[in-house]
C-alpha cells in the first residue's frame, strides 16, 4: 500500500469514534421513536436554509430566512454548503439524511488534512501514530474536573460531570469534539485547508479557500481571516519575509474587508436580519473555570516546547511557529471579545481552534515526554495514564452520548403521531401557509418537512421573536389575531396538554376546519378575511 493510501486509511480509522457516536444515535432509542437525522436542535436550521431554494417563488443564488413568517422577504443569504444541501434535497434525499453523511465525509477530509499538517511539521515516524491520535481526539481535564466537583459538591449542585464543558460538551473545545456539530466539520476542512496552504506556500489556494470560508460561515470566517491576515502582515512588514507575495497580503485583506462589509453592514440594512442579529448578541462566555481544565494539558505542553525544549527566540525564529502563536492569540481574543466589545456569542469562536493551536505548539514537548517515559515499567505506566487522561474528555463524552437512550420526542427523534402530522401538513400546505402553535417542535420542524412558514419556532433565528410571542399569547388568552395573519392560509397546531390553547380552539371568532385530531394534537385550518 502506498503512503497516500495508508494516510487515507489512517484518516478513516480516526473517524471511528464518530461512527460509534452516530450508531448510538441511530439505534439507541425507544421503539416508539424514529431518528430524524438531526443530532442536535440547531441542525434543523441548516437544511431549512437549503429548502428555501426549493420552496421560494424567487429564483436565484440567495435565500431568505426560513424562520420568517412569509415568502415575501428579501433573499440576502448565501453559503456554499447550503447550495449543496439544496441540490441533495432536489435529488430526493430526505431532509434528515443529509447532515450525517456530510459530517462523516468532511471529518474524514479533516483528519486527512490533520495528518498532512503533522507530516509537514514533523518528518520522523517515531511517535507519529500516537501523536496524531492525540491531535485528533485529545482533550483536557474537563471531565475529570467535573467528576471531582460532583464528589465535592454533590449531584444536587453539580448535575453532570460535563457541567464545566460548555453546552454539556456540545460547544467542542477540542479538535475532535467540534466536528460532531454537522457543518463545523465542513468549516474545519476549510480552516485547515488554509493553514495547510500557508505552510506549503500554496498562495492561490490560501485566497481561494479563504473566500469560500468567508461566504460559508461568519464566525469561523472572521476567525480564519483574522489569523491569516495577522500572520501575513507580520511576516511581510515585521519579519520581511520575501517568500510571501504582496498580492497575497492584499488579496487576504480584501476578503477580510468584504467579510466585514457583508456580515456587519450589508445584512444589517434589513430589518428581519437586524432583529436576528440582536437576538444572537448573547454573552455566551468562555469562563475561566472552563478555560483552565480545557487547555491545561495543551497549554503546558506549548509552554514546555517554547521555554524548555527550545528557547523562545529560537522557537519563534521559525515562520510556522509564529503562525501557530498568532493563531492562538487571535482565536483566544475572539473567544473572549466580550471584555472589549459587545459580545456576539464568544463561545462560537472556540470550536477547538484555541486547543488545536496550543496542541501544535506543544508537539515538541509531547515528543520529549514520549521519549522520556518509555525506559521502565513504572514510566510506561505514567505515560499510559497521561495518554488516557488526554483522551478522557472525548472518550467519556462519546460513551455518554452514544449510551444514553432517547425516550422522548425532540428535533432528533419523532414519534409516529408527529410523523403522521408532518405527512398531513406536507399535503395541505404551500409556501403561502403559516403554521401557528405554542409548541415549538411542530412549527420548527415544519421548515424542513413542509413548504409552510412558522409564526414562531427557533428562539433566536425567528425575527422579532418577542413581539411574535406576545402576539401568540394575546391570541390564546383573548382571541385577538395579529393583523399580518389576515388573508393567510393559517394552520393552528393545538397541543392538547395546553389547556388554554385547547380552550381557545373551541372559541374561535372565525370559521376553521379540523384537518386532523390525534391523541396529543389538534390541527385546524382557517383563512382570516
Amino acid at each position: 500500500m502506498n503512503p497516500r493510501s495508508r494516510n487515507w486509511l489512517f484518516a478513516l480509522l480516526l473517524t471511528a469514534p464518530m461512527l460509534v457516536f452516530f450508531l448510538g444515535y441511530l439505534f439507541n432509542h425507544s421503539n416508539d421513536l424514529a431518528p430524524t437525522g438531526f443530532i442536535q436542535h440547531d441542525n434543523v436550521s441548516y437544511v431549512a436554509y437549503a429548502k428555501q431554494y426549493l420552496d421560494s417563488d424567487k429564483a436565484g443564488i440567495f435565500y431568505s430566512n426560513p424562520f420568517n413568517d412569509a415568502d415575501d422577504y428579501q433573499p440576502i443569504y448565501f453559503q456554499t454548503q447550503t447550495i449543496l444541501f439544496a441540490a441533495l434535497l432536489k435529488a430526493g434525499i430526505p431532509p434528515g439524511w443529509i447532515l450525517i453523511p456530510f459530517t462523516l465525509i468532511c471529518s474524514l477530509i479533516c483528519f486527512r488534512l490533520l495528518i498532512s499538517i503533522y507530516d509537514h511539521l514533523f518528518t520522523g515516524k517515531k511517535y507519529r501514530a500516537i501523536s496524531i491520535w492525540l491531535f485528533a481526539w485529545g482533550g483536557g481535564l474537563l471531565t475529570l474536573s467535573g467528576f471531582f466537583a460532583q464528589l465535592i459538591y454533590g449531584s444536587s449542585t453539580v448535575n453532570s460531570i460535563f457541567f464545566l464543558d460548555p453546552g454539556s460538551g456540545w460547544w467542542g473545545l477540542n479538535f475532535g469534539r467540534a466536528l460532531f456539530f454537522s457543518c463545523e466539520a465542513y468549516y474545519h476542512v476549510l480552516f485547515l485547508g488554509v493553514i495547510y496552504c500557508l505552510l506549503k506556500k500554496k498562495w492561490a489556494g490560501v485566497l481561494a479557500i479563504s473566500a469560500i470560508l468567508s461566504i460559508s460561515h461568519p464566525f469561523t470566517g472572521i476567525e480564519l481571516l483574522g489569523i491569516a491576515s495577522a500572520w501575513l502582515l507580520a511576516e511581510k512588514i515585521v519579519f520581511k519575509n520575501k517568500n510571501i507575495p504582496a498580492w497575497l497580503v492584499i488579496g487576504e485583506l480584501l476578503i477580510l474587508l468584504f467579510h466585514i462589509f457583508y456580515y456587519l453592514y450589508y445584512l444589517n440594512q434589513f430589518d428581519d436580519h437586524r432583529s436576528v442579529n440582536e437576538q444572537y448578541a448573547l454573552n455566551w462566555r468562555l469562563r475561566f473555570f472552563s478555560i483552565i481544565p480545557a487547555y491545561c494539558i495543551t497549554g503546558l505542553l506549548a509552554l514546555l516546547s517554547v521555554w524548555k525544549i527550545n528557547k523562545p527566540g529560537k522557537f519563534f525564529s521559525q515562520s510556522q511557529n509564529r503562525l501557530f502563536l498568532l493563531w492562538f492569540l487571535v482565536a483566544f481574543s475572539f473567544a473572549n471579545h466580550e471584555m472589549v466589545i459587545k459580545p456576539m456569542q464568544p463561545l462560537h469562536f472556540t470550536r477547538g481552534y484555541i486547543w488545536t493551536s496550543l496542541f501544535i505548539l506543544g508537539i515538541p514537548a509531547l515528543h520529549y515526554l514520549l521519549s522520556k517515559l518509555t525506559t521502565s515499567v513504572f514510566q510506561k505506566f505514567i505515560l499510559g495514564s497521561f495518554v488516557l487522561l488526554f483522551f478522557s474528555d472525548n472518550l467519556v463524552w462519546i460513551y455518554s452520548q452514544s449510551s444514553a437512550r432517547a425516550t422522548s420526542p425532540s428535533a432528533s427523534y419523532l414519534n409516529s403521531e408527529q410523523e403522521e402530522i408532518f405527512a398531513l401538513l406536507k399535503k395541505h400546505t404551500t409556501n403561502q401557509s403559516l403554521i401557528i402553535g405554542a409548541d415549538e417542535l411542530i412549527p420548527y420542524m415544519s421548515t424542513v418537512y413542509t413548504s409552510a412558514y412558522p409564526w414562531l419556532s427557533h428562539p433566536f433565528t425567528t425575527p422579532h421573536v418577542a413581539q411574535k410571542k406576545a402576539a401568540l399569547s394575546r391570541f390564546i388568552e383573548s382571541g385577538e389575531t395579529d393583523p399580518s395573519w389576515k388573508g393567510r392560509d393559517l394552520i393552528f397546531v393545538i397541543d392538547k396538554k395546553d389547556s388554554l390553547a385547547v380552550k381557545r380552539a373551541s372559541m374561535l371568532s372565525f370559521p376553521a376546519t379540523t384537518l386532523a385530531e390525534t391523541v396529543s394534537y389538534k390541527i385546524l385550518e382557517a383563512v382570516l378575511r
